[in-house]
């Protein structure tokens, strides 16, 4: 009786470690990519197309300050702070909303999926909160801030930048 007791107890001991530590995994792998800095359109850039078919602005843009995430869900959140074109006088940002799109590696090649706008000052400040339907699976996720054109084409302003660890 005693062995079995003790048994049981191991059991449901190791059981437990097996779940904390995987609601433990669940809760730090949820993040798909984090980033504390941004990349504007340098002048050498200005309307060229990346290798995640993405043209940069017709202007160069510098950013003061970005932060953001995107988890497996689909949920972004970016924040800038500062994101102007510097030629203009004086410095602004001349455009009135800023959307973001989230570039993935898929195994058909190349997937961007966009938020709708969110209100940008002059200042060029902007809060993005949406959630994007990413596709499965999402590899070497990049981030970009830009505008949508009329004719539904997306220009770029400014990128995440890797983070170690990602």
């Amino acid at each position: 009786m005693a062995y079995l007791r003790r048994f049981l107890v191991g059991v449901i001991g190791a059981l437990t470690l097996v779940g904390v530590g995987t609601a433990a995994v669940g809760a730090q792998g949820d993040t798909l990519v984090s980033f504390d800095s941004m990349t504007g359109v340098a002048a050498t850039g200005v309307n060229v197309t990346n290798d995640r078919g993405i043209t940069a602005g017709g202007a160069p843009w510098v950013i003061s300050s970005a932060n953001g995430t995107v988890d497996h869900q689909g949920n972004v959140s970016v924040q800038v702070t500062g994101l102007i074109i510097p030629i203009l006088t004086p410095p602004h940002n001349p455009i009135g909303t800023f959307s973001a799109v989230v570039s993935c590696l898929t195994l058909d090649g190349v997937m961007n999926v966009r938020t709708g706008p969110f209100p940008a000052s002059a200042a060029g400040d902007s809060t993005i909160n949406a959630t994007v339907a990413l596709p499965h699976p999402c590899k070497s996720p990049e981030v970009f801030v830009g505008l949508t054109r009329p004719n539904g084409a997306f220009v770029w302003f400014a990128m995440s930048n890797a983070e170690d660890g990602n």
